[in-house]
């Protein structure tokens, strides 16, 4: 059925672009914690640029948007340039909505390379999530990570190294017990790899993940987390623009029991564009890192989608290139591009499409591509991997009974 109403909540980041598919009847944002209305920084008819942290002021707070009109798709995108003391990296993040489990694989809690959680209660009562966290020696004991209280109304900002201190790489889950909870993490370095990025929650553990939006050489590693109790093997395979081939070096990849590993990707992998497919004999999550020129992407596995993604452009963020990929069959999006079965294709928005005044794209695809938006600018960069938008929801087919 179309979805009436979306709510979202956006930190993280100096900037934030809101805007819809389709125009909606109403829209609102209000301040967490406190609750106070804020302006101009949503319209149901139209894309708004605007500045996110002078909306929020001081202190940890989130702003939450609501968003009403049947089938509307509305979305937030949190933009921009972070500070030296959060890694001076370029941000570009999707505002999340509520979210049960919230799996990540390559967070950390040292002092060079931190993870922090902002979660934020889009309701009026408590919420409780539970936060695990697994290292290369195994499960890491959080402090305090369970029963974690988000008051209603409010944003609780989570500092992994509060729950678990020096930890380089870390596996993180957080499963909402009770309540509605966005959550949002960002990544941070500030040693010898640079960089921010916000990090999109990742699905449960699957024994085949996709990682869309590899490109350029750097420094290049994979983080695979096993939270299972069986040692877990895996290959990694590259899907690049001549099809799929298995690199040197990674043809079995092992995650002893409960454990996050860390691997560098080696110079067979190619510098792209392309993505990685992770084949494992138990269900695993995984991501990787790209740090160069002074900053940090990663590649999330979000899955396929089906029907409009949306993709800002414009402002600071500048024109994104696409890369789409397709793991399985071959599959064509809306612009008629055609992605060959187990390829990845490179599209320059700015080169297929007039983007002069646009502020989003939308790309849609009737399934079976992954893909993710690749920014640049200033010599800094950034991902996005790409989900549909919220414009209609699954629901009970109820039929009176005879």
């Amino acid at each position: 059925m179309p979805v009436q109403e979306t709510r979202y909540a956006c930190a993280g980041g100096p900037g934030l672009v809101t805007g819809q598919v389709e125009a909606g009847r109403s829209a609102s944002a209000r301040l967490s914690p406190g609750g106070d209305e804020v302006a101009d920084v949503v319209d149901p008819a139209r894309w708004v640029r605007s500045d996110l942290a002078r909306a929020l002021g001081r202190g940890d707070r989130s702003l939450v948007v609501t968003q009403r009109g049947e089938g509307s798709g509305g979305v937030g995108f949190v933009t921009g340039v972070l500070g030296a003391a959060r890694g001076d990296g370029l941000v570009v993040g999707r505002c999340p909505g509520v979210v049960d489990d919230a799996w990540y694989a390559g967070l950390g809690s040292a002092q060079r390379h931190l993870g922090v959680l902002v979660l934020t209660n889009l309701s009026q009562t408590p919420a409780v999530l539970d936060v695990t966290l697994w290292s290369p020696e195994g499960p890491v004991d959080a402090v305090g990570g369970e029963g974690l209280v988000v008051e209603a109304g409010s944003t609780r900002t989570v500092r992994l190294s509060d729950l678990a201190a020096g930890e380089d790489v870390l596996g993180v889950h957080v499963a909402r017990r009770r309540g509605a909870v966005a959550v949002a993490a960002l990544d941070t370095s500030t040693g010898s790899a640079q960089g921010s990025e916000l990090v999109s929650p990742m699905a449960s553990p699957s024994r085949r993940v996709v990682l869309a939006g590899l490109v350029g050489r750097g420094t290049r590693t994979l983080s695979v987390l096993n939270p299972g109790e069986t040692t877990a093997r895996a290959r990694v395979e590259v899907l690049g623009p001549d099809g799929t081939f298995a690199p040197e070096g990674l043809d079995e990849v092992r995650v002893r029991p409960g454990s996050v590993t860390r691997v560098s990707l080696p110079g067979s992998v190619g510098d792209g564009p392309a993505a990685l497919r992770v084949v494992s004999d138990e269900p695993v999550v995984a991501s990787a890192s790209v740090a160069s020129d002074g900053d940090l992407s990663v590649l999330e596995d979000v899955g396929d989608w089906t029907g409009g993604a949306l993709v800002p452009v414009g402002g600071a963020v500048g024109e994104p290139d696409l890369l789409l990929t397709a793991p399985g069959d071959a599959g064509r999006d809306r612009a008629e591009v055609s992605v060959p079965a187990g390829s990845t294709v490179r599209v320059d928005l700015g080169r297929v499409l007039d983007l002069d005044g646009v502020s989003s794209v939308l790309v849609r695809s009737d399934g079976g591509v992954v893909g993710t938006a690749q920014y640049t600018a200033g010599g800094r960069q950034a991902s996005l991997a790409l989900q549909a938008a919220p414009v209609d929801v699954l629901t009970p087919r109820v039929r009176p009974a005879p």
